[in-house]
């Protein structure tokens, strides 16, 4: 029932117009039976409201809404109002107002009322205003309807609603989130397969660069043992003196020119990770310091040099000599980038790596050592392509291209990483990642003068040499030199020649077997090796090869503990190299 106002002044009762709604007591009993049945049936309750009075008179069904007894007879509109929700109450209140006041007359409206029992129900309101001849409000009548449950189906169905577009929310979050980390993902990928792509690319290079440096050594052994035997042999020849000095001041400089290349060998192994490494426990604070006026020297007066050691920096595992050059190329490198002058900064640090980075370094304790400039930097697009061997962002002339790719060859084969970040026109920073070592650093030998230089050793009476190589340059020079040292050769160019000659009894005596561990028709050096021991037990075997042993250990049946002459090889090697060998078997067979 919806708010009624302050009673007005009496009237008489058969002045006031009598609605379809209101309810009589007169009315026959057909017609109150028929419309208390419809009522209930709609769950519909019909009042009127006597405003002289203050009376509400309603149906059964009227209170039953209400939560009164269906046979309660007219009560005052106080009880009524008494049932409405405290919250409701002003808001129905001005409504009935407006309603009367305003001259609308029609009101409706919903709220709720809290039963007798306590139980709170939603209603529906419907009701109108009548008025006498002069319009004065007499009674207000009307109709309610309990919407309970359908406010509760709204209620469920807005909760529907507002848990499906929370969900929607919810979802179209994940999907953006899922988006992301799907671009993410595939940003990361992307980015590693360009560091796979450049890593194969390393590698292949690295394997083309290494069977080049193989390929150079053999023919640099031909070219500076050659050079070394011509020089050899014109110093003690007759002839006019100073023709002689100058013969042999050209062949001293070819020779030097011929080392100058073995060098370059030597880096482009760096590179391939395949150079013969002298490792030692040390620590690089030493080092860097021990280095400083070296550093400084090379940079000139025009570039400020700060050494930052962090304390207690871990030792690390490494070539200490091939340090010291990396460091010293990466020190030109920043040289080169401040022509005009600058700063250059050299740190270390310990560092350890939680989880793999995107750039590949694996977990672990690390030393760093950053070396700093603040020169002209490196554009992004040649940046990727520094650590590749031969390629320089110098003039003409002024870098091989092989200062990076040695730096990054040696610190890659001692476990560590090397990093760069470049900014055009703010400089460059190289972070070189060493392996932390948990050994004690070894102490460097220093103030010894240099030993004196001993003869040559050569060879005893009737010392034979059989020398197994495939390149017939090489095999020509290697029999010139053991010559040269007193020793009787006999020569083969392969393993399946020398078996012939050792199976028709053509080596009667063999002191030393000299050769490459690398052989044609499917025999190695090694295998040779072993085939002769089984006839020849105390035969020693000295090898030699272009490769390093780094490069061929997994390759051949070549053991850890064999002796090995590397390519380029000078002749006082190969003469001391060859009494060792022979030397040691006969000792070791005695």
């Amino acid at each position: 029932m919806t708010e009624p106002g302050s009673p007005h002044g009496a009237h008489d009762a058969s002045a006031i117009p009598r609605g379809a709604n209101d309810v009589d007591a007169d009315e026959p009993l057909i017609h109150r039976d028929a419309l208390a049945l419809a009522e209930q049936s709609a769950g519909i309750g019909v009042w009127s409201i006597d405003l002289r009075t203050g009376l509400v008179r309603g149906t059964a069904q009227f209170f039953r809404i209400m939560g009164l007894s269906p046979a309660s007879g007219p009560v005052p509109v106080e009880a009524l109002r008494a049932l409405r929700h405290p919250d409701d109450q002003a808001r129905v209140l001005a409504g009935f107002r407006n309603a009367v006041d305003g001259g609308t007359d029609a009101y409706e409206m919903e709220y709720r009322i809290v039963r007798p029992d306590g139980t709170i129900r939603w209603i529906f309101g419907r009701g109108r205003v009548v008025r006498d001849a002069l319009g004065a409000p007499v009674r207000y009548s009307g109709v309610d309807l309990d919407i309970t449950d359908r406010k509760a189906s709204e209620a469920a169905l807005a909760a529907a609603k507002e848990a499906l577009e929370q969900m929607n929310v919810v979802l179209e979050q994940r999907v953006r989130e899922r988006t992301a980390a799907l671009e993410t993902e595939a940003q990361r990928r992307a980015q590693a397969e360009a560091r796979l792509h450049q890593a194969q690319k390393m590698e292949a290079v690295g394997q083309l660069t290494g069977g080049l440096a193989h390929d150079f050594n053999n023919i640099l052994q031909v070219i500076g043992g050659n050079l070394e035997l011509a020089t050899r042999l014109l110093a003690h020849a007759g002839g006019d003196a100073p023709t002689r000095e100058k013969l042999i001041d050209a062949l001293g400089k070819a020779e030097r020119a011929s080392r100058s290349a073995r060098d370059l060998v030597q880096r482009m192994l760096a590179f391939s990770r395949l150079q013969n490494l002298a490792s030692t426990t040390f620590d690089v604070n030493a080092l860097i310091v021990g280095m400083g006026d070296m550093i400084r020297r090379t940079l000139g007066e025009t570039i400020e040099v700060e050494i930052a050691c962090s304390p207690g920096v871990w030792p690390t595992r490494a070539d200490r000599n091939q340090l010291e050059t990396a460091l010293l190329n990466l020190v030109v490198n920043a040289r080169d980038a401040m022509p005009e002058g600058g700063r250059l900064t050299i740190r270390t640090a310990n560092a350890v790596i939680d989880r793999p980075d995107d750039g590949g370094v694996q977990t672990g304790e690390y030393v760093t050592l950053d070396v700093t400039d603040t020169g002209c930097g490196i554009p992004p697009e040649l940046l990727a392509r520094v650590f590749e061997p031969f390629f320089t962002t110098k003039d003409t002339g002024k870098g091989s291209g092989l200062g990076l790719s040695m730096v990054y060859g040696f610190v890659a084969q001692s476990g560590g990483y090397v990093r760069i970040a470049s900014e055009p026109g703010r400089g460059t920073s190289v972070r070189i990642l060493l392996p932390r070592s948990r050994d004690i650093p070894s102490r460097e030998a220093a103030g010894h003068e240099p030993a004196q230089r001993e003869s040559m050793p050569r060879a005893r009476a009737g010392e034979t040499v059989l020398l197994v190589e495939d390149n017939d340059e090489v095999r020509r020079f290697g029999v010139l030199a053991l010559e040269e040292l007193g020793y009787r050769v006999v020569q083969a160019p392969d393993g399946q020649v020398a078996l012939q000659m050792l199976a028709s009894g053509e080596l009667s005596r063999v002191d030393l077997l000299f050769t490459d561990v690398v052989l044609p028709r499917g025999m190695s050096g090694p295998a040779l090796a072993a085939q002769f021991r089984a006839r020849q037990p105390r035969m020693p075997a000295l090898f030699t090869s272009g490769y390093t042993p780094t490069s061929i250990a997994g390759q051949s049946e070549l053991a850890s503990d064999a002796r090995l002459l590397a390519k380029p090889y000078r002749i006082e090697s190969l003469a001391a190299a060859v009494r060792y060998a022979i030397d040691a078997g006969s000792t070791a067979t005695a």
